[in-house]
């Protein structure tokens, strides 16, 4: 026996309206899904993201905080010292000049001594004391006399007296003033001497 035609429509309407509410609860359950699905996924990031923050953090250490200032002086800089030299500079010595060479001397020539001799010219009869004469004193007077290098007489001894003090000291003192030599020389040189001489008195001569 067949449905009423009204039945069948209102079994068709109720069908698709439970079709439809079927399908909007499955889009629903898969919003609702993914929505618990997604905040699921963030919530594990996140505590993850905490974790490793955690860890690091365990890692590393805080650093301590800087000690407070400490007023201290500061020492001065260090001061360098330097070593004082003193350096004495020697003056170069002087240019050594060599001197020539003085020429040889000539050949030596030996030269022959000579003797001792009277310049006659200057040997002349001394003057006869007045008093001499008077008193009739004559004699001769033997004296011996030194002679320097310049041929004068320097020294006078009477070796043999004429018998006469005064006419002894007469001839001494005018053969010393007056008598003269040419002095002996030894290899070219004058040398002193002394020899004898005699002087006569001889009233006759007087004057």
């Amino acid at each position: 026996m067949e449905r009423p035609h009204h039945l069948q429509t209102a079994n068709q309407s109720l069908s698709s309206r439970l079709l439809g509410m079927g399908a909007t609860a499955a889009i629903l359950f898969l919003a609702i899904g993914g929505l618990v699905t997604a905040l699921a996924t963030g919530a594990i990031i996140k505590q993850m993201q905490e974790i490793k923050a955690s860890v690091e953090r365990e890692k590393t250490p805080p650093k301590p905080p800087p000690p407070p200032p400490v007023d201290m002086v500061q020492p001065p800089p260090p001061t360098a010292i330097v070593p004082q030299f003193t350096t004495t500079v020697e003056a170069p010595p002087p240019p050594v000049t060599t001197a020539p060479k003085p020429p040889p001397p000539p050949p030596r020539v030996a030269v022959a001594p000579t003797t001792l001799a009277p310049i006659m010219r200057t040997h002349t009869q001394p003057p006869y004391p007045t008093i001499s004469q008077r008193l009739g004193e004559q004699g001769k007077s033997e004296i011996i006399v030194n002679i320097n290098e310049q041929g004068n007489v320097t020294d006078c001894k009477v070796e043999k007296g004429s018998g006469s003090d005064r006419l002894d000291t007469a001839a001494c003192e005018y053969v010393k003033a007056h008598w003269r030599w040419n002095p002996p020389t030894q290899e070219g040189k004058p040398v002193s001497a002394s020899t004898r001489v005699s002087v006569i008195w001889n009233l006759k001569d007087a004057q």
